[in-house]
């Protein structure tokens, strides 16, 4: 089962969909990956880039300017 992704902005919805895995930065913690079933996680991101592993294997990345990942 996917990881359900959301990334927002505070204009708008950047990406919604489902991933297989998602990749980035946290501040004072380094890289964190996410996969299917991950125990909850709250942090501040850096300014870095997000990777989005979609099924299939493709791959997005987004440019992160702050703010903070949810699981």
């Amino acid at each position: 089962m996917p990881l359900s992704l959301q990334l927002v902005t505070p204009e708008s919805v950047l990406y919604e969909g489902e991933a297989d895995r998602v990749t980035c930065r946290t501040v004072g913690g380094g890289d964190v990956a996410f996969l299917p079933g991950h125990a909850p996680f709250l942090a501040a991101l850096a300014t870095w880039q997000v990777k989005v592993l979609l099924a299939g294997g493709s791959e997005q990345r987004f440019a992160v300017h702050g703010g903070f990942v949810q699981v």
